[in-house]
């Protein structure tokens, strides 16, 4: 499949992805998968995979693959900055 994107959109893409340690095609069929998964459950049948509800009634995504550690040092970062702003405002 190709897409036919504008060149701003493209770079923006390659960064971000290049942030998360993705090549571009990796970081769109991640989030395609993302997006398609979300909200749904799997059935019996189906191994796993896409957020789910625990019995504990926890929504977990699940793909059956290891979490790269950078994306969790993102996330952990991204939360302590927005705690921080909520907490002592727009100082800047």
């Amino acid at each position: 499949m190709t897409f036919n994107l504008r060149p701003e959109i493209e770079a923006k893409l390659v960064s971000i992805a290049t942030a998360h340690g993705l090549s571009a095609d990796e970081y769109l069929e991640a989030l395609v998968e993302r997006e398609s998964l979300v909200g749904t459950q799997a059935s019996a049948d189906e191994p796993s995979s896409g957020m789910v509800i625990e019995e504990s009634g926890l929504r977990v995504y699940r793909t059956g693959k290891p979490v790269p550690a950078h994306l969790l040092d993102d996330a952990m970062r991204r939360t302590r900055d927005d705690r921080l702003l909520h907490l002592i405002g727009n100082l800047r």
